[in-house]
């Protein structure tokens, strides 16, 4: 379920190396031999060492030096310094975008890979930097397209970065982790989808809620929210289930011209037994450009968002509704860069 609703809730600082000393993901893309548990890494991969950080790296297996390729670095949980197999590895990403993947490790629990509230790079977080310098001399990385994302500890360290290093990267998205509204001018700088599960027991919501209400308030407009009702500390589940998250991500490049999505068609409504409301629309017929392709829908209500649905659903019930009441319903269709099309517009009459 994503929200677009606004969150008024006040920040609860509730200890911030509580925040950071979170328990360990157990992988967030993680593939593994089904059979024997074994994880068989794949050809491309090696690792190496840079004063003292093990890392992992990902090489595209037909890695051609005149073509500038991709980078995406993968910022894990405490103590997951397990060498996961990641869908990144694998086909469709590496037959029609491959890129490279970069995996450091880091022991260092209790600082990790810093956070947003403190104004200097964790130790093991600079050293990532450094070997990302590194890797851009030694293979042909297409620097407007360097992505970030983490769970847990890992996402703490993925709004410390975009705080630090604003518009470095040109897309980052993080799961069950947090960042500090304070900085929210300088994140907002880098296209972010934020993932949190509504009973996170070890990372408050609040945390993410909080930095995405602060990025809104703060003028941003290239942020995504998505909440999981009744889901824990392990939001990393249901978001590598999200089946643009990965195509969203490589979409994103710094300098790219955009433009706004068509508008829907066919927008009609039904009342149903009850007095619900049901929507019904056309999604853009489109022309094959990427700006063109839909990521996800904004469902209005009188001008406020009442839910946001994914490409692929053209319907939605409104099961808050009241007798002998008039509604303004507007659908909006969203592109990958954030781009909105004009809302398609409706007025409703329950009876």
């Amino acid at each position: 379920m994503t929200t677009g609703m606004k969150v008024t809730r006040k920040l609860k600082i509730i200890g911030l190396m509580q925040c950071l000393c979170v328990l360990g993901c157990a992988g967030d893309n993680p593939v593994a031999d089904d059979t024997t548990g074994i994880i068989r890494l794949p050809d491309g991969y090696e690792e190496r060492y840079y004063q003292g950080m093990r890392y992992g790296l990902f090489v595209p297996p037909a890695y051609d030096s005149t073509h500038a390729y991709p980078l995406i670095i993968r910022l894990h949980g405490r103590g997951d310094t397990v060498s996961w197999d990641l869908g990144w590895y694998h086909d469709p990403v590496q037959s029609t975008d491959p890129c490279f993947v970069l995996t450091p490790k880091s022991i260092a629990n209790r600082t990790g890979w810093g956070d947003s509230w403190s104004p200097m790079h964790s130790l093991d977080m600079q050293k990532t930097l450094d070997v990302l310098d590194t890797l851009i001399t030694e293979f042909r990385i297409d620097t407007s397209r360097l992505y970030i994302h983490g769970a847990s500890m890992g996402g703490f360290g993925v709004f410390s970065v975009l705080a630090k290093e604003p518009g470095m990267f040109a897309g980052a998205f993080s799961i069950c982790g947090g960042g500090y509204p304070g900085r929210a001018r300088e994140i907002m700088q880098t296209p972010l989808w934020i993932f949190h599960g509504s009973e996170d027991d070890v990372v408050s919501v609040e945390l993410s809620r909080n930095i995405y209400q602060a990025i809104l308030e703060a003028g941003g407009r290239k942020v995504r929210y998505t909440e999981y009702p009744g889901v824990g500390h392990n939001a990393w589940e249901p978001a590598w289930r999200e089946p643009a998250l990965m195509p969203w991500l490589l979409a994103q490049k710094k300098g790219r011209e955009t433009s706004a999505p068509d508008t829907v068609s066919n927008l009609r409504h039904e009342i149903l037994y009850g007095g619900l409301v049901k929507l019904a629309w056309e999604a853009p017929a489109g022309n094959g450009d990427m700006d063109q392709k839909i990521w996800y829908y904004k469902i209005l209500r009188d001008f406020e968002c009442r839910a946001e649905l994914d490409a692929g659903e053209t319907a939605f019930l409104d099961a808050d509704v009241g007798a002998s009441s008039t509604y303004v319903y507007s659908v909006i269709a969203v592109n990958y860069y954030f781009q909105m099309s004009g809302g398609k517009v409706i007025t409703v009459h329950v009876p």
